[in-house]
């Protein structure tokens, strides 16, 4: 028999940002945005039990998952001085990318492997015509941090489907139809607990197209990256 509520930190787990994993979730208690990180539903505890659909995300303030197969709790307790995250091991994105801009303030933190899913991507990503193909994934994380105003880099291009769960402030998704940012026609706003639905184009079980687009930071913001990386056939 499975083991219930097996816990553990996340990589990004630190100081000003309590990050942890949980699987096979039963009454397990919970303060923070919770993330349902797999196909089936979540439910939570109340008295009308709420149901939490696959890779989408709501706020729990000591209440209970009664049923998860993996889900992520990820709280703020504390949001003075915010930016201090940068200083749990976290990445100036520059870093990472020698082009981006060296006056963006977007950092990265650790990078946490939570293990394997398989999904219909085109399922997955609302495909109104999804092809009958399933395909396995290794399912990673990793948190954001801007302050206001941030543009955090137009770009189009990923080898992997991605979403995200606003953990912290309010921001947006824009879409835009040329890669100089000027042509924006779509904006998905994102609040704490919120968790978007793809973006991107599913040409191939590994073969993703995604729209130029960018994150944007209405206030000091910190968001989860749920990342689906193609394995080997």
């Amino acid at each position: 028999m499975t083991a219930t509520n097996r816990r553990r930190p996340l990589a990004f787990d630190g100081r000003l940002v309590r990050a942890e994993l949980v699987e096979n979730a039963a009454g397990c208690p919970a303060t923070g945005v919770v993330t349902n990180l797999s196909d089936e539903a979540m439910i939570v505890a109340g008295a009308v039990p709420g149901v939490v659909p696959p890779w989408k995300s709501t706020i729990l303030r000591g209440g209970r998952i009664a049923r998860a197969a993996r889900a992520s709790i990820v709280d703020v307790p504390v949001d003075a001085n915010l930016g201090g995250v940068v200083l749990d091991g976290w990445d100036w994105f520059g870093n990472r990318m020698a082009a981006f801009p060296r006056t963006t303030p977007l950092y990265i933190s650790p990078r946490d492997v939570v293990g394997e899913v398989e999904i219909n991507p085109w399922a997955f990503a609302n495909d109104p015509e999804p092809r009958a193909e399933r395909a396995r994934f290794r399912l990673e994380l990793n948190l954001w941090w801007a302050p206001p105003r941030t543009d955090a880099g137009l770009h189009h291009r990923h080898d992997f489907l991605e979403i995200h769960t606003q953990i912290f402030g309010r921001g947006r998704i824009q879409i835009f139809a040329d890669g100089e940012g000027r042509d924006l026609y779509r904006e998905i706003s994102t609040a704490p607990g919120d968790t978007h639905d793809p973006i991107a184009r599913v040409e191939g079980v590994r073969d993703f197209r995604y729209p130029w687009h960018r994150g944007w930071t209405d206030e000091d913001c910190i968001w989860m990256a749920i990342e689906f990386h193609p394995l080997a056939a």
